[in-house]
């Protein structure tokens, strides 16, 4: 009768788990090289990229924004959901994100943030970690980390959400 309150009570309070007991940090993954100059223009390829050209293009105009030389497009994809693409700014080069679509806003607690700085994407121009607090495919609600490997992304962990308590 106690387990499953006392279950969740001990995954929420729980420290972080991993590594030094901490979770990646963008200071882990720097960037070798911040990108300056006029980025390429994205090379559309994939017919899914050419379904979404015109966030594609802005997203990469706008310059570099994540690994020092890519830009990370991102456009909506329905209430609460969100797609992305990241740009090689030296080459054109699209690549896909580590997930179709990333639904967000249900009533989930993620581990490594508070409600009030709750952002479903977080990267930085001068680091390779990207962290996404979601649902992939709308499932499997969590927090991954991921480090950007140069043209596809390595899962460095999982916490999955839980629930917040009415």
């Amino acid at each position: 009768m106690w387990a499953l309150p006392l279950a969740f009570a001990l995954a929420v309070a729980a420290p972080p788990q991993g590594a030094g007991g901490r979770f990646p940090r963008f200071e882990d993954y720097p960037a070798t090289e911040i990108f300056n100059g006029k980025p390429a223009l994205p090379k559309l390829l994939r017919p899914g990229d050419r379904l979404f050209r015109t966030k594609i293009r802005e997203g990469a105009a706008k310059g570099p924004n994540f690994a020092g030389y890519y830009s990370i497009a991102e456009w909506g994809c329905g209430t609460s959901c969100v797609s992305i693409a990241v740009v090689d700014a030296n080459t054109g080069d699209v690549y896909s994100g580590p997930f179709g679509i990333l639904g967000y806003g249900s009533a989930l607690r993620y581990a490594d943030v508070s409600e009030d700085n709750y952002e479903p994407l977080s990267y930085k121009l001068n680091s390779r970690l990207l962290v996404v607090r979601g649902c992939p495919e709308d499932e499997h609600c969590a927090s991954y980390f991921y480090e950007w490997k140069g043209s596809t992304f390595r899962l460095l962990r999982k916490i999955t959400a839980v629930p917040i308590p009415h």
